[in-house]
C-alpha cells in the first residue's frame, strides 16, 4: 500500500497548476458532451467564480501529493463550516494505477479529521468510471445526479 504526504502549494506552484487544472476541467466538460469551445468557456467561468482571489480565496486549500521526493498528484479542497468538498484530485499520468488516487483521498480524509470536519464530498463526471469506482470503494455514496439531453 502506498502512502503520500500533502504538501501545500506555494504561490509559484499554484500558477502553473491553475492553468493545467482549468484545461483538464475543460476536457472533462467536453467529454460530457459540450463543444471544445463551450467547454473552455465553462471552465474559465467556473474557475473565475470559484477562485476570485486565486490561491488566497478563503476556505480553499491546494496541495501536491508526494511519495518521498516524487510528486505523484494534487488535491484541491474547499472547507465550509464542518464540511470539505474536493474540487479536484488527480494522479500524475506516469504513476496512475498504482494506488496513489486512493492514497491521496485517504490523506484528504486524515486532514479533514485533523481539522474536525465531519463530511467530505466531491463531484465525479459520469464518464470517469475509474474514479467513480475508487470513490465507491472508499465509502462515498451518490447524493445526487445531473442529467442532460441534447436538443
Amino acid at each position: 500500500m502506498v502512502d503520500v504526504r500533502l504538501e501545500p502549494m506555494t504561490e509559484d506552484q499554484y500558477k502553473p497548476w491553475r492553468v493545467e487544472a482549468e484545461a483538464h476541467y475543460a476536457s472533462s466538460v467536453a467529454a460530457s458532451g459540450r463543444s471544445a469551445r463551450d467547454a473552455a468557456r465553462v471552465a474559465a467561468d467556473t474557475y473565475a467564480q470559484l477562485l476570485p482571489d486565486e490561491s488566497a480565496t478563503p476556505g480553499h486549500h491546494f496541495w501536491y501529493a508526494r511519495d518521498g521526493d516524487r510528486r505523484v498528484g494534487f488535491l484541491w479542497v474547499k472547507v465550509t463550516d464542518d464540511t470539505a468538498f474536493v474540487y479536484n484530485v488527480a494522479v500524475e499520468a506516469e504513476v496512475r494505477r498504482r494506488g496513489y488516487g486512493r492514497a491521496i483521498m485517504l490523506a484528504a480524509e486524515r486532514w479533514c479529521r485533523e481539522h474536525k470536519l465531519i463530511r467530505i464530498g466531491l463531484h465525479v463526471f459520469a464518464h470517469n468510471t475509474g474514479a467513480r469506482a475508487l470513490y465507491e470503494r472508499l465509502g462515498f455514496t451518490e447524493t445526487g445526479r445531473n442529467m442532460a439531453k441534447d436538443l
